[in-house]
């Protein structure tokens, strides 16, 4: 694993913490690319035909070949590895952040003269579904506060998602960010954003590279999160990018009507619920300008129709064992429309070139809208 891009917030570690860390990537690369592959061919030369000899045709659902392949030894093995390296990962990770916790707290505090802002609110009630589930298995979710300007929930996930995807993210975790921009730009070569918001940003690792592809766009970024907010704006300020950060549910924000040009979400809709879904794509809706554009991505079990049923059944993986129970029966299109988007104004796509993605379970398809 390649070393993590510097920068003033991201947490240091000793020789034994970096070679644990190592270790955990290594098994997690071994995981993702040689264990989740090793089901598809165990269905594919003798769970498969087994099924159609005994029933006469293939499985048709992902229930059906859960009921088959996730009885077998491998399955089972595999998943349990998936399981417990999720865990070894962060406590880690966990190990190497929580030493030097004080240090990172105070570095947060620092401003470098961008024009960043950080707005949080201490009256906000946190969303149900973001207390009942620690997502991806890491401790606290993302909203818990161990004290005072606690930084703790960004700095392990920053350090977390790097080891998480073995350094295939990219040296600062921005490869989704960069790819997204990208996509935007392929498709609409001359759209030209005045401000852009990303929702959910986590610890602002997708959020700077907004800033890098529309440099003279004013970019937001909101998560319901303060510790994440918290470490993405002393990161932002570490690295001399100037993001406007605050605290907000992105089903109901407090930015006034048509306000943006570019809405976006990237890995974000498998975190909630459809019904937040659903009131997340209506405020998109409203904070758009005429002829802004949305983007998200969300192809997760109930969305389009997977290729086959093994598929359907791998995708659900993470759902089932990585604490990510949400975004199911998502149907973007028919959501953005309720929504008030029109069919005809969507497009969708795939950002490539990433060996992440590759790699992942879950597809990564990005479905956008223009609203008129």
């Amino acid at each position: 694993m390649k070393p993590q891009g510097p920068h003033g917030l991201l947490p240091e570690q000793t020789a034994d913490e970096a070679e644990r860390e190592s270790c955990v990537a290594s098994m997690r690369k071994y995981f993702s690319t040689e264990l989740i592959p090793g089901n598809r061919e165990l269905y594919r030369t003798k769970v498969l035909p087994e099924f159609v000899n005994e029933h006469g045709r293939e499985p048709e659902t992902g229930a059906e070949v859960r009921a088959t392949l996730g009885a077998t030894f491998y399955y089972r093995a595999s998943s349990l590895i998936g399981r417990a390296t999720q865990e070894l990962l962060w406590d880690t990770v966990g190990e190497s952040v929580e030493r030097q916790i004080d240090k990172l707290n105070a570095k947060a505090k620092s401003e470098n003269g961008t024009g960043g802002t950080l707005t949080l609110n201490p009256d906000m009630e946190m969303p149900k579904y973001i207390e009942a589930v620690d997502i991806h298995v890491m401790p606290g979710n993302f909203h818990t506060e161990l004290g005072e300007d606690d930084v703790l929930a960004g700095a392990l996930y920053d350090r977390g998602a790097y080891v998480f995807a073995y350094g295939s993210r990219g040296a600062y975790n921005d490869n989704l960010g960069k790819l997204v921009a990208q996509l935007i730009k392929e498709r609409f070569p001359d759209f030209k954003p005045r401000r852009i918001l990303e929702m959910g940003c986590g610890c602002g690792s997708s959020t700077l590279p907004l800033k890098a592809a529309w440099p003279d766009a004013e970019v937001y970024a909101i998560d319901v999160g303060a510790p994440m907010l918290r470490y993405a704006h002393g990161r932002a300020e570490a690295l001399g990018v100037p993001i406007h950060f605050s605290q907000q549910d992105a089903s109901k924000t407090n930015f006034p009507d048509g306000y943006f040009d570019l809405v976006l979400s990237i890995i974000v809709l498998h975190e909630m619920p459809l019904s937040v879904i659903r009131n997340t794509f209506k405020e998109c809706h409203r904070l758009l300008k005429p002829g802004g554009i949305t983007l998200h991505d969300g192809a997760r079990e109930g969305d389009a129709p997977p290729p086959d049923a093994f598929q359907q059944f791998q995708s659900s993986w993470f759902a089932r064992h990585n604490n990510e129970p949400f975004g199911k029966g998502c149907d973007m299109e028919r959501d953005l429309m309720s929504a008030g988007f029109k069919l005809d104004d969507m497009f969708s796509g795939s950002p490539a070139g990433d060996e992440y993605l590759k790699g992942h379970i879950a597809a990564h398809n990005y479905v956008g809208a223009v609203k008129r």
